[in-house]
């Protein structure tokens, strides 16, 4: 390992661990490399001893796919409650999600189409990602590769209810709404970032460079958010709703 690659290691692994948020400026003197930032990765969850449920995926900045894993401890289902990190709230995002029924391994002599990876999904689900970044958000101008070994802010997955019967849904025009106690907080249609959920899907498929063993069966691949991401910092039962996809439910809570 580079000892950049070292650097981030050291300092996010305890952090993930811990739920804490690193010291400000603690990472800024590293330039930090895009293939830098998944070896970090892949050490990061190395280290924390975790396994890889899923995968986020989306664009970064420059165009290009890029992912991050969600980790089996923290992922759940719909009603499970989610503890609120030690020094600040979470925000939280309602997206469609894809559970595969068979592995796309990376293959480099020919790209995926779009046709194999519907038919790699086996079911359309509605879940709720919780993110609390530890070395901060590329909206606060970190940069995307320190983001990408941060794991993207992931800090847990909810993961609701879903449809077979994707294939006959628009997905880029479902209604999305959230609850939070009694309160709507969001109530539109479409909202994705790259107005098909499929596209990060894809994008990721035919471009994967992760060292934790790539897309499998059973894994469950969250492909944005369909609105402004929701701060919460206090407990909170949340329900929102995918029109057509499914529904997920989940709790914030304190520490005990």
């Amino acid at each position: 390992m580079s000892t950049t690659v070292d650097a981030l290691v050291a300092a996010l692994a305890p952090a993930i661990r811990s739920g804490r948020k690193l010291a400000p400026g603690m990472l800024d003197a590293l330039a930090v490399s895009t293939a830098e930032a998944y070896a970090a990765q892949t050490a990061i969850v190395v280290a924390l001893g975790g396994r890889v449920a899923g995968w986020k995926v989306g664009y970064g900045p420059d165009g290009a796919p890029a992912a991050a894993p969600l980790l089996e401890a923290g992922v759940g289902d719909a009603g499970r409650k989610v503890v609120l990190p030690p020094d600040r709230g979470v925000l939280i995002e309602i997206e469609i999600a894809f559970r595969l029924r068979s592995d796309l391994p990376p293959r480099r002599s020919r790209p995926y189409t779009r046709g194999e990876v519907v038919d790699a999904v086996e079911l359309a689900l509605c879940g709720a990602e919780v993110l609390a970044p530890r070395a901060g958000m590329p909206s606060e101008g970190t940069p995307f590769p320190r983001f990408i070994a941060d794991l993207q802010a992931n800090c847990g997955y909810v993961v609701g209810n879903g449809t077979t019967g994707f294939r006959n849904l628009d997905l880029s025009a479902c209604r999305t709404r959230i609850r939070i106690g009694r309160a709507y907080v969001h109530d539109a249609i479409g909202g994705h970032p790259q107005g098909d959920p499929w596209a990060p899907v894809l994008g990721w498929a035919n471009a994967q460079c992760d060292g934790l063993g790539g897309l499998k069966a059973g894994q469950i691949l969250t492909t944005g958010s369909l609105h402004k991401p929701i701060p919460v910092d206090r407990p909170a039962k949340i329900r929102a709703g995918v029109e057509g996809v499914g529904e997920v439910s989940l709790e914030i809570v304190r520490r005990g």
